[in-house]
């Protein structure tokens, strides 16, 4: 939820604006280039169905993770997407830092749970244990994952996206070429068990940039003082988070539905095409910078500002720089495809049709994001609910009816569905209020 209008009141001078936005773009390449090295490594360490292992687990970490923070996220997009306008300003540092701490003992708690779990089925069916052990680092690496990337999902909402990016990849991606680079010296014998575990450092020190990251961008009153919450104000805020409950559920699904599907339907060798596909797309989100191709024009600047006097015009202004910039990206990244698959291998040849269909489902998330940022900021919580059930039911079904012919093509068309859907239905729904006003 990340709109790309520029925020009033910026004091910076013209030349330092443009600075800063060259620093960020230049850490925004660094962060896709980390990405597809992670993703080189992983596919050069690991055989396509030992990939496949790899990247279930993934999905086992992070589809956990967002079943557990959901409600949470929900309750960030919809009380910081503008701090000034809202009761938690003040309070913004004090609010993070709680509901950081409770993501952090409720994934933890879930975690200890399934270790019990799974130590109970180690010991009573043998042959089970060599999975059960392979899945250990990606259960461990639970909480971290959550904490991380709710603390990413903050950052995005008051539009500190590169923040954002580097708490939820940085770290990670880093650490997974470190292993996978290694493992020849670690464990010739056993590359996933190196891989696996660089994950699990990977997200700990991801939480640990988050909680650095926000702590900086949600700082201290002038006096110096942090304000702190009393009992009732925090038996208010977890009450109107758990109203997110269904939501959140309902917004992990859509985000992660059909590839847990394929994760437990598909083969290990189509996750991992998946997954290396959906993994270079990404990137498109990476490059995508804030504002940096609004035109510099003096009379191109003054009809944007004309323009942006209304609701209407605030919300085409924002589409129309959103979506030139992620189809500028869309084409770049597209064009560097035979050059990526090159480096993955003979193994993910063939898929033009998933790099297709990733590449569009992209656009759509990317362009389209301005309408979801002004969804959440006119919350209505029916209207929300109703978007998010619609486009994860359509998503999930889609993909639980095609995966068994048609593998991870029917999780991308899932996908792109859910996408079209819940950005259709955003835009719509924006529009019709913003008309109605």
């Amino acid at each position: 939820m990340v709109t790309l209008t520029a925020e009033n009141g910026d004091s910076l001078p013209p030349v330092w604006r443009r600075v800063a936005a060259m620093r960020d773009f230049a850490l925004r390449v660094l962060a896709a280039a980390l990405q597809i090295s992670a993703t080189v490594a992983v596919v050069q360490a690991l055989a396509p169905p030992v990939a496949g292992i790899y990247f279930r687990g993934v999905v086992i970490a992070y589809g956990l993770a967002a079943l557990l923070r959901g409600k949470y996220e929900l309750f960030v997009a919809q009380r910081f997407i503008d701090l000034q306008k809202s009761d938690m300003g003040p309070h913004a540092r004090a609010v993070v830092r709680g509901l950081g701490i409770r993501v952090l003992i409720r994934s933890a708690i879930v975690c200890a749970l399934l270790l019990v779990f799974t130590t109970d089925m180690d010991v009573m069916d043998v042959y089970l244990r060599p999975y059960l052990q392979t899945y250990l680092p990606f259960v461990l690496a639970v909480p971290f994952a959550t904490l991380a990337l709710f603390l990413a999902s903050t950052l995005r909402a008051v539009n500190q996206t590169l923040g954002s990016i580097m708490a939820s990849s940085y770290s990670i991606n880093v650490m997974i070429v470190v292993a996978a680079g290694t493992t020849a010296l670690v464990r010739p014998d056993a590359p996933l068990f190196s891989v696996s575990w660089g994950f699990f450092v990977g997200c700990v020190f991801a939480a640990g940039i988050g909680v650095l990251l926000t702590r900086r961008v949600f700082e201290v009153s002038r006096s110096g003082e942090e304000i702190k919450l009393d009992a009732k104000e925090w038996r208010d805020i977890y009450a109107s988070a758990a109203q997110n409950g269904v939501t959140g559920v309902a917004l992990a699904a859509l985000q992660w539905g059909p590839l847990c599907v394929l994760a437990v339907l598909g083969t290990a060798v189509e996750i991992a095409q998946y997954a290396v596909v959906a993994r270079t797309a990404q990137i498109i989100d990476f490059l995508v910078p804030t504002v940096i191709f609004i035109p510099q024009s003096a009379r191109v600047r003054s009809r944007l500002c004309q323009a942006m006097q209304t609701s209407h015009g605030k919300l085409a202004v924002d589409l129309l720089v959103s979506l030139a910039t992620t189809s500028i990206f869309v084409v770049l990244v597209a064009a560097l495809i035979p050059w990526l698959v090159g480096q993955y291998g003979t193994a993910y040849t063939g898929l033009m049709s998933l790099f297709v269909l990733l590449f569009l489902a992209q656009w759509v998330n990317g362009g389209f994001r301005p309408a979801l940022r002004q969804l959440a900021a006119d919350w209505n919580l029916r209207r929300i609910r109703r978007i998010m059930l619609v486009s994860m039911a359509a998503a999930i079904a889609l993909s639980l009816i095609g995966i068994g012919r048609y593998g991870p093509t029917a999780a991308a068309v899932g996908m792109l569905t859910g996408a079209v859907l819940l950005h259709g239905q955003a835009l719509l729904s924006v529009f019709r209020r913003s008309s109605e006003h």
